[in-house]
């Protein structure tokens, strides 16, 4: 029997490695990394791409949002992982999409819950980061979020 990993798996899998960073300074690199991937495509002018998103949970990639679910997660762990500053940052862009959402874009009602899954996936990640979780309890607390 082979084994097959879905497309959340693998998420599950790299997200529990961004939790290896360890201490303020650990994980300050790290924000400054997942925030780079954000915006690295952003700024060279690339259009999101349809990306994988077998396993994970359909209201988190509805609208024709698989690839900027990944965009989202990136910024808003890369915030949470900076403190304080990065925390104001990712509420003003919550606050923006907040606000696309209440003049009925649907995409920016997908957005606001992909927020959310980042800013509850940051916590278990931040938790890893100071050892309060195994590995395993991280994955199964990350699948919890984001699989369907």
């Amino acid at each position: 029997m082979t084994l097959r990993w879905t497309s959340c798996d693998r998420l599950v899998r790299r997200m529990v490695s961004w939790g290896e960073a360890r201490g303020v300074y650990g994980r300050w690199g790290m924000g400054v990394y997942l925030l780079g991937k954000a915006y690295g495509g952003y700024k060279a002018g690339e259009k999101t791409r349809e990306l994988p998103v077998d396993g994970i949970k359909e209201e988190l990639v509805a609208h024709g949002q698989a690839g900027q679910f990944y965009r989202h997660l990136h910024f808003h762990i890369g915030c949470r992982f900076l403190g304080w500053p990065g925390w104001w940052a990712s509420w003003f862009m919550n606050q923006v999409d907040e606000r696309q959402a209440l003049t009925g874009r649907g995409e920016s009602a997908v957005e606001v819950k992909d927020n959310e899954a980042a800013w509850a996936c940051a916590e278990v990640l931040k938790e890893r980061s100071q050892r309060r979780l195994t590995r395993r309890e991280a994955g199964e607390k990350l699948r919890e979020i984001v699989a369907s």
